[in-house]
C-alpha cells in the first residue's frame, strides 16, 4: 500500500476548487483509505478541496476500502468539495464492489475528464435519475398521472 499527493491547480472552467492529487498503489483497503481521508481532511481545513484520487495502480480491492472512500466522499461533499477517482484497474473493474462505488462517484478514464466532471463540451452528460422515466414509456402515461 502507498498513497502519494501532492497540491494541484487546476485549470478547468468548471473548477472553482483547489485541487489535491493523491495516487493509492497496491490495495485498496481501510488503511489505504485512512491515509486518503486523513490528507482530504487536512486539505479541506482550507476550505471546499477537489480531490482527484488516481487509482491506476490499484492491484486488489478490499470492501473496507470501498466503504471508507463513501466516508471521504461524505466528509468532502459535505464542506463542498468533492472526491472523483480517475484511471483503469482491471482489478477495481473486476469487483463487483466497483458497482456499488459507481452509485456514488463515476470513475473516470483520466484525470482531465475527471477535473472538469466530465462537463466539457461534447462530451455526453449523465442524465440524472428521474429523466430515465420519459424514455422508459415513450410518451407520458395518463393512467400513471403524467399527463
Amino acid at each position: 500500500m502507498s498513497l502519494s499527493h501532492a497540491p494541484s491547480t487546476l485549470s478547468s472552467p468548471s473548477a472553482q476548487l483547489t485541487g489535491l492529487d493523491l495516487k493509492i498503489a497496491g490495495t485498496l483497503d481501510a488503511t489505504t483509505v485512512r491515509a486518503v481521508r486523513e490528507a482530504s481532511a487536512k486539505a479541506a481545513e482550507d476550505g471546499p478541496i477537489l480531490v482527484l484520487l488516481n487509482v491506476t495502480a490499484v492491484r486488489s480491492v478490499a470492501a473496507s476500502g470501498v466503504v471508507g472512500l463513501f466516508e471521504v466522499l461524505h466528509l468532502l461533499r459535505s464542506r463542498g468539495g468533492d472526491l472523483r477517482l480517475f484511471g483503469t484497474s482491471n482489478e477495481l473493474q473486476d469487483t463487483r464492489l466497483q458497482a456499488h462505488l459507481g452509485h456514488v462517484a463515476r470513475i473516470y478514464p483520466t484525470r482531465e475528464e475527471a477535473v472538469d466532471g466530465g462537463a466539457a463540451p461534447g462530451r455526453p452528460r449523465r442524465l440524472s435519475p428521474g429523466s430515465r422515466w420519459p424514455k422508459l414509456f415513450g410518451r407520458r402515461h395518463r393512467s400513471l398521472g403524467w399527463g
